[in-house]
């Protein structure tokens, strides 16, 4: 199974590092994916992240890319996502105060599939995620510029001009007097 996702993130990053595209499309797409990787949409986050990268014109490899970057740490999501929820709920609370910490006594199923517990936890874990989330997507919007402005300009050291006939060059030598 980890040999299988290992494989599968290498094939997507190969296709990113390879893309033809802007870099801002690239970082574009590599921001909203990690975005939506934060948003507690199971079995939607790369759905979301590729419909936004289509509407906002972005890479989308590298929209998959980055929601595939926050699956890479599953293991971490309980934390994470208790932590999303603290924020939330410290935000929407008046006092600002934390959510009372959880018990084992504290999972019935019965409860846990009532439509009143699940917005009074959706609120405020949409609202915490949405709040850390924004960082990051703005760190990997900047590194992924810069790495994309890297990558073109060392394209340029190693392009030899002389392989290749200017455009204008072979356009004017077409053309008879």
């Amino acid at each position: 199974m980890i040999n299988s996702l290992i494989h599968h993130f290498n094939e997507l990053w190969k296709r990113f590092t390879q893309a033809h595209d802007h870099p801002h499309a690239m970082a574009g797409g590599m921001a909203i994916g990690v975005f939506f990787g934060f948003i507690p949409a199971f079995g939607f986050k790369t759905l979301l992240a590729l419909g936004t990268s289509l509407i906002t014109r972005s890479n989308l490899i590298a929209a998959v890319v980055g929601v595939t970057l926050h699956d890479i740490f599953c293991w971490s999501w309980p934390f994470l996502y208790r932590f999303e929820f603290q924020v939330g709920h410290w935000i929407l609370s008046n006092p600002h105060q934390f959510a009372p910490k959880l018990l084992r006594t504290d999972f019935r199923l019965s409860e846990i599939l009532q439509w009143e517990n699940f917005i009074n936890i959706l609120y405020p874990w949409l609202l915490g995620s949405i709040i850390i989330a924004i960082p990051f997507t703005c760190l990997a919007y900047v590194t992924t510029l810069i790495f994309m402005y890297y990558r073109e300009k060392k394209k340029v050291v190693h392009h030899d001009p002389a392989s290749q006939a200017c455009p204008q060059e072979s356009f004017q030598l077409g053309i008879k007097k």
